[in-house]
């Protein structure tokens, strides 16, 4: 009978310890699915605010190009020095109103933005530097728009946004 007893002692423990060993399996598994379905339901609250951010940095780029923003910042009777005061003042102003905009976008994009707005601001610097700052603005403006044309910061800036934003989107 000691033998019998200590062969039935020895089946249950091995019982209990698969029922446990089951027990926990199921366990992991009903988390690990609990953790999907959160993952689910935070990518389906990041995924809009990241696509929000990308375009609303679509739209600082569009707003901070020298065509865009020439036409909203010129007046007659501004001098040179006051309308590139204004013109970096609105860059500024834009790029602070979506400074946020940076914790849903790539390091890599937020970059080539940051570098956008610093060569547009260098761009308006460099022409304003070639003109007497109390001159009539008129000719500073033109200047300015001809030399913008010629280093196409904003489309690159755009390109780059809108490669990266299709890695997040489809």
């Amino acid at each position: 009978m000691n033998i019998l007893g200590f062969c039935i002692l020895a089946g249950i423990v091995v019982m209990v310890a698969g029922a446990v060993y089951i027990t926990k399996m199921i366990m992991e598994a009903k988390a690990k699915i609990a953790a999907l379905a959160s993952g689910k339901k935070n990518h389906s609250v990041v995924l809009p605010l990241r696509l929000q951010a990308y375009e609303r940095m679509a739209l600082f780029l569009e707003r901070i190009d020298p065509n865009q923003l020439v036409l909203r910042i010129h007046a007659v009777g501004l001098t040179v020095s006051q309308e590139q005061n204004l013109l970096l003042m609105a860059i500024r102003s834009e790029f602070e109103h979506n400074l946020s905009q940076q914790i849903y976008i790539s390091d890599v994009v937020w970059e080539k933005i940051v570098d956008a707005k610093t060569d547009i601001e260098s761009i308006i610097n460099t022409v304003a530097g070639d003109f007497d700052k109390d001159a009539d603005s008129r000719e500073f403006a033109e200047t300015l728009l001809s030399v913008a044309a010629e280093k196409p910061v904003v489309e690159m800036a755009i390109h780059i946004l809108k490669a990266d934003m299709q890695k997040w989107a489809y």
